[in-house]
């Protein structure tokens, strides 16, 4: 195992692969939506326990997941251009118990990135998982991509005010810089960032994290208290 790994480990420093299994771990979570698969996916690894299924508006995209066998499903289509009820379709008419978004939601526009959120809601009976970076973190069209462009920046108050649950994951805003790279490259940056992200306690500070993991349970916030229970 990678020896940052480790360090994630020993020292309780979250990646959206461990908010990802917590959520899966909540509840009975079988089928699952990635958005914006791409050629990877975190879900991948809890195959094939779920059934996950792979969206993206570029068949290419598409093509590559399929060739290192990410996702049991895919559908080539634009979110945003469609509606849920037709999407769901495509996908055998059943709501998703989880939707995952990866990295997606800081290449739209803010507007459009609400958009997105209101959709991916559309789509699931249980959860929305999503990670974006802290802020807006600056990103031209790497690889020549375009659409590797960053065009928001997204806060955790952006998403609690929409119910969702923020918290830190990956490494700190101090450290982390473009594309995730270090800010300040010397030897054991990476070290370094994950032990500042221990003591700043992430998970539960997110305004120190590199990324924000934001997780809502569509159904809303669960009783608290029993039926017999006195209020005023």
């Amino acid at each position: 195992m990678n020896i940052n790994l480790i360090l994630h480990k020993l020292l309780r420093v979250p990646t959206a692969y461990d908010y990802i299994k917590g959520t899966l771990a909540k509840s009975d979570c079988s089928l699952t939506l990635d958005v914006g698969c791409g050629g990877f996916s975190h879900l991948t690894h809890f195959r094939p326990a779920i059934t996950s299924v792979g969206l993206d508006v570029f068949p290419q995209a598409i093509e590559k997941s399929k060739a290192n066998g990410v996702h049991d499903q895919y559908i080539v289509g634009d979110i945003l251009m469609e509606s849920a009820d037709d999407l769901l379709a495509r996908a055998g008419g059943k709501k998703f118990d989880l939707v995952m978004l990866y990295d997606v939601i800081e290449h739209l526009p803010k507007r459009r990135g609400y958009e997105l959120l209101e959709k991916c809601e559309a789509l699931t009976s249980k959860y929305v998982l999503l990670q974006t970076p802290n802020g807006f973190l600056p990103q031209g069209p790497e690889f020549g991509n375009e659409y590797q462009r960053h065009l928001s920046g997204w806060f955790p108050q952006d998403f609690e005010g929409l119910g969702y649950n923020v918290y830190g994951a990956r490494g700190t805003k101090y450290l982390r810089g473009y594309a995730g790279g270090p800010k300040h490259n010397f030897p054991g940056w990476m070290t370094c960032d994950i032990a500042l992200a221990s003591l700043l306690r992430i998970r539960t500070h997110p305004r120190h994290a590199f990324n924000l993991v934001a997780i809502k349970d569509v159904r809303g916030v669960p009783a608290r208290f029993g039926s017999d229970a006195v209020t005023d």
